[in-house]
């Protein structure tokens, strides 16, 4: 019995250590974007904390979506509240972006629900670029969100909402993350909503999870003899 409770005072310092280095570190899984739903304001003004794009006659509308021609809406992860459409015609589009302060060396994960209107062919795009003091761009990451419905094209389908996510590691002089998301030139709305920005945890985060479980493991023990 004596070398358990041994073994339990050891985890709850562990825990204390561990619980130190995660908050040095910062708080992991919490979002770095403002307004990540796009629910800010109510109304069809520019998102709050968001910056707009457009180009040859594109759109990047803060709105609720409508149903298109075919009758396919938004299903999947969208929570029916305001999202960004971003659209144009051929050689035009429209985008959305943020920036937040980011550190190198430091792994980040982007995860945003996206779907894409059924109507001609649309493009979108999730993009995490990192920038040092200067805006000077130094990595970047993107991951397509409508690749079922190009190569070979197929027209008036669309994508459902569904969730798509990255993750890439800031490389060295990155003092920025730039989130954005793009129609860059397709005919049509891509859509996105509830986007979040947040940082990988490390392995001490991990540890310290684990070790916390057994030490509260070790607290019932005591409670229940």
């Amino acid at each position: 019995m004596s070398s358990v409770i041994f073994v339990c005072k050891q985890l709850k310092k562990m825990v204390v250590v561990l619980s130190a280095v995660s908050l040095m570190g910062g708080v992991a899984n919490a979002n770095l974007l403002s307004n990540g739903d796009f629910n800010s304001p109510n109304s069809t003004a520019p998102p709050d904390s968001w910056n707009l794009w457009t180009f040859g006659g594109g759109w990047a509308n803060h709105e609720f979506p409508m149903l298109v021609d075919n009758g396919q809406d938004n299903t999947g992860n969208y929570d029916g509240s305001y999202q960004m459409s971003l659209g144009g015609f051929e050689n035009a589009g429209g985008g959305v972006y943020q920036i937040v302060a980011a550190t190198a060396g430091t792994e980040y994960q982007l995860s945003v629900d996206a779907g894409a209107q059924a109507w001609w062919l649309p493009t979108g795009e999730v993009r995490l670029f990192f920038l040092d003091a200067a805006d000077a761009e130094l990595a970047s990451t993107v991951i397509k969100t409508t690749d079922s419905i190009h190569d070979p094209d197929i027209y008036d389908v669309g994508v459902v909402y569904q969730p798509w996510s990255l993750s890439a590691t800031a490389p060295a002089g990155t003092t920025q993350a730039k989130v954005e998301f793009a129609n860059p030139n397709g005919t049509g709305s891509a859509w996105f909503d509830n986007a979040s920005l947040t940082v990988v945890p490390e392995p001490a985060s991990l540890a310290l999870a684990g070790l916390a479980s057994v030490a509260l493991l070790c607290g019932s023990r005591r409670r229940d003899r």
